[in-house]
């Protein structure tokens, strides 16, 4: 396993946020395009020497680059800001080798109350199915990130999508905390068992966090101040992903020690 955190859990320039992973002793990092000195707003801002600036300091410390952040919403409601995003993405897409990985994390985005309609699912295949065209031109493979409300929210949306394009380009992040938080909590013991049997051969990423439910509300804090079993979820993953990569979040710097080790104890729970 690979155990890593989003780079901008820390701030300042590549060299100083790879410095902090070393230091911490990760492993690995989910790469967000974008530093103080080093921005990529602008498709034309991805260019081979660019990517390779951003992620070679990550790399020279042994870190590896398990993948990359990608559009927090496909589906603005603003167009003019999707057509953007969209671009922004595919040059993401285009360029994703020079920083040292092959895949890309995407999340749909929540348009509110109509989020789950049939024309928000329509659209979001059709944004989909161009991605994955330009993944499959440059081998990279499309990782979609579950999300309360989100188009894609659930284990069921997921399968959809896997029955309906079918494409050797997608896949999704493990991530059982965004995939469960609106089922029932007495379910969840047994919804952590489905959610990796379904849909665990698509899921090399693994996002960690926790479900706890306080004042009748759920919560996603960080690993080891909730309910998961993220032994249990390790264990059950190891015969689809031999080696994954675990991406703490939801966290704060000073927090990331105690989350290492709770995610390290339910390693040795996992063997």
């Amino acid at each position: 396993m690979l155990l890593g955190a989003m780079s901008q859990l820390f701030r300042g320039p590549p060299a100083d946020v790879a410095g902090a992973f070393v230091r911490h002793r990760l492993s690995c990092v989910q790469l967000t395009p974008g530093f103080p000195s080093l921005r990529f707003h602008q498709p034309g801002d991805f260019t081979p020497d660019r990517c390779r600036q951003a992620a070679d300091p990550f790399r020279q410390a042994g870190i590896a680059v398990a993948c990359l952040t990608g559009p927090a919403g496909l589906l603005d409601s603003d167009l003019d800001r999707r057509h953007r995003g969209v671009l922004r993405w595919h040059a993401l897409i285009r360029h994703c080798r020079d920083f040292g990985t092959h895949r890309v994390v995407t999340e749909t985005g929540n348009r509110g109350p109509d989020s789950r309609s049939a024309d928000h699912w329509a659209e979001f295949r059709s944004i989909l199915a161009e991605g994955l065209r330009v993944a499959s031109d440059h081998d990279v493979l499309l990782l979609l990130k579950p999300g309360p409300g989100h188009v894609l929210g659930s284990v069921d949306d997921a399968l959809r999508l896997r029955i309906e394009l079918d494409h050797p380009n997608l896949g999704f992040v493990l991530d059982p905390a965004g995939f469960l938080a609106q089922t029932p909590p007495e379910e969840w013991p047994e919804a952590v068992d489905r959610l990796v049997a379904q849909i665990g051969p698509w899921c090399p990423v693994v996002h960690a966090k926790d479900l706890r439910v306080e004042n009748g509300t759920v919560g996603l804090p960080r690993v080891g101040q909730g309910v998961l079993d993220y032994g249990q979820v390790l264990r059950l993953l190891r015969p689809y992903q031999s080696n994954p990569a675990v991406i703490l979040e939801h966290l704060r710097p000073g927090e990331l020690a105690e989350a290492k080790r709770c995610l390290e104890e339910a390693v040795l729970q996992a063997t």
